[in-house]
């Protein structure tokens, strides 16, 4: 085989999109993307030949075989000259890779190959008006993960192989058909010889779409709705509130279901409820690959179910790919230093490999904090915001971040429902941070231990005061909080009540009063008070939470090491939070007292100076005269 043609930038692109999406990467003809397990190397065919040979040849047929009338007959072979000229610009270009599994990565197994054929750029976008699939809210799945560990569920994945396969493609559209080059054409002729004659002067071959395919743009909208009618007619019913949550009552328990495209994870009562659905799914789709357990894989997550009440969340393969494509070597102990929001406009621009690295790894790490690693999700916030024109500044901010990752690969997110269901919404402002006055907004929701939600965000007004950034934080977060008060009772669950955390006292006061407590405060616009109506309709409760206990005070700025630790501890879940805890109650009541015993002191003096002692002779002695200030001017 030749060698690796070039990179070509448009075609890296490309690649990078069609296989393994934004986190990818491109080299030499080859696309990496990383997984749960670690990183997965697309090939070529030609590249896939010349590494695996046989092997490679192997994986190549059975994905044709697939597609032929033999196997799911996706593909029709169609004479090109009988083509119209609209037909004929409708041609897609294909591609077919070859992936290499983590177990032939590290040496394992190297002949474990699979192949992928999937249709090229699209040109077929504006043939459908609604082309669009939903996947599960992550804030979704964590929420019913957490739940699931209260009550006791079992769990377990179902994977649809070929699932796109099984969609037929809409006859009220125009026709797609896609074009195999020589070497593919050679291989389904082998395959069967009825598509001899179909093939063209130039050794190609043109077939028509009878099923979906992979890279088509309707493709995963065709699989929604065809695994959507499945499960309303098993007695599933969908969410509400999110289009992938699907489930049904027996005997006052609910089944919930939770989807992304051919990924399905089930939470059941018990056992026999699980494998019910199970083999209900596998009577309708034959060769599904299921996973039962206390230990789970699920959208490249470890859900671990094996302690009592409490399921931990870990993304140890992503994380190591990360830190393996980095060359940092100092650890840290926090993400981010006083600087976060600070910007050097002189800071010389990174170069364009430099740039294309930089908003990679920022991706990356945005994914892994907004999925286990909440606590990281202040200062990648920030960092999204300089992926257009990085400098060597950013790149300093992203290195410690990548420190602080290194140092504390093992953590995870742990998740827990107390008996009695309160939706708990934390929301803390940092005023002012940014370079143009914006304040900072954090938030995040628990349902007893760890987050099921985590924000952090740049308002996006200016704001007069740390009162009025407060009440916009709170104004802009309490629909989440009653977004997931909708989701847990439309899956059967008994919520309370929501609850809404927050640490400044005056801006509890204006919700609760419903108008500004004093002048300075009257332009605040009235659309923010509308908590107070809710609070009236007792749909929230507002409490007060002091600042070193408010988890989302982590989501706004940069924290010492000490407070960092305590509040990332409550926000992921970490059972040493208790210690960690008292430890920092310990400095705080410290301090209080020691400000405490300062302010007597002051007050103290002060009183001696106001009031001095005077002598028997009527005259204050040497000391007090010392002590009173002298005035300027006449008595």
């Amino acid at each position: 085989c030749p060698k690796p043609e070039p990179r070509d930038p448009k075609k890296a692109r490309a690649l990078r999109l069609m296989i393994g999406g934004a986190r990818a990467r491109v080299r030499d003809g080859r696309v990496t993307a990383n997984t749960a397990r670690g990183q997965v190397l697309n090939m070529s065919v030609k590249e896939a030949l010349r590494k695996h040979g046989k092997a490679a040849m192997g994986a190549i047929t059975r994905e044709l075989t697939q597609m032929s009338p033999a196997g799911f007959d996706v593909l029709h072979p169609v004479d090109f000259r009988n083509l119209s000229v609209e037909e004929r610009k409708r041609v897609l270009p294909s591609h077919l890779f070859v992936r290499e599994k983590p177990d032939a990565i590290t040496g394992a197994n190297p002949d474990d190959l699979k192949a992928r054929l999937v249709a090229g750029k699209d040109r077929s976008d504006i043939l459908y008006d609604d082309k669009s699939s939903p996947t599960v809210s992550a804030d979704s799945l964590k929420a019913i993960s957490a739940l699931a560990a209260r009550d006791g569920y079992s769990v377990g994945t179902v994977d649809f192989p070929g699932a796109f396969l099984n969609c037929t493609m809409p006859r009220d559209c125009p026709q797609t058909y896609v074009r195999l080059n020589r070497f593919l054409t050679e291989v389904m002729v082998t395959i069967d010889e009825r598509f001899l004659k179909f093939v063209g002067d130039n050794g190609t071959m043109v077939l028509k779409l009878n099923k979906a395919l992979y890279g088509c743009v309707i493709a995963a909208k065709l699989w929604y709705d065809m695994l959507r009618s499945t499960l309303e007619d098993l007695g599933f019913k969908r969410s509400e509130y999110d289009m992938c949550v699907f489930s049904r009552c027996s005997d006052d328990k609910h089944t919930t279901l939770t989807i992304h495209v051919d990924d399905v994870k089930i939470f059941a009562p018990n056992d026999i409820e699980r494998d019910r659905v199970i083999d209900q799914l596998s009577d309708l789709y034959p060769g599904l690959k299921v996973h039962r357990g206390p230990v789970i894989t699920y959208l490249g997550m470890k859900f671990d179910y094996q302690d009592d009440k409490t399921v931990r969340i870990t993304m140890p393969g992503y994380t190591n790919a990360i830190l393996e494509q980095s060359d940092v070597r100092r650890a840290h102990t926090t993400p981010a230093g006083e600087d976060l929001y600070t910007i050097d406009e002189d800071s010389e621009p990174l170069g364009p490999e430099d740039q294309e690295e930089f908003h990679s790894t920022v991706c990356k790490l945005l994914y892994l904090s907004k999925m286990v690693r909440n606590e990281m999700l202040g200062a990648v916030n920030f960092l999204c915001s300089r992926v257009q024109t990085p400098t060597k500044q950013d790149k300093t901010k992203l290195d410690r971040m990548l420190g602080y990752l290194k140092g504390t690969r093992d953590l995870g997110l742990t998740l827990a429902a107390d008996d009695e269901l309160y939706v708990r919404l934390s929301v803390d402002a940092s005023y002012g941070v940014h370079c143009d006055g914006k304040s900072h907004t954090g938030a995040c929701i628990s349902l007893g231990r760890g987050s099921t939600h985590a924000t952090s965000t740049k308002q996006r007004i200016v704001t007069k005061a740390s009162t009025e950034a407060e009440l916009v934080a709170a104004s802009d977060m309490y629909g989440q909080g009653i977004w997931t008060v909708k989701l847990l009772e439309s899956i059967g669950a008994k919520v309370k009540g929501l609850i809404l955390e927050q640490d400044n006292m005056s801006t509890i006061a204006m919700m609760k009063n419903g108008r500004p407590n004093s002048s300075r405060s009257r332009h605040i616009s009235i659309r923010y008070f509308f908590i107070h109506d809710k609070i009236k309709a007792k749909e929230v409760e507002v409490i007060h939470r002091p600042s070193q206990e408010l988890a989302a005070d982590i989501l706004t700025k940069p924290l010492t090491t000490e407070r960092f630790n305590f509040l990332r501890d409550s926000l992921l879940g970490i059972s040493s939070c208790v210690n960690s805890r008292s430890v920092l109650q310990t400095a705080y009541e410290r301090d209080l007292r020691r400000t405490r015993d300062l302010t007597i002191a002051s007050e103290q003096r002060n009183k001696q100076a106001r009031v001095p002692d005077t002598g028997p002779s009527g005259h204050s002695p040497p000391a007090a005269r010392r002590n009173t200030p002298t005035r300027a001017g006449p008595e």
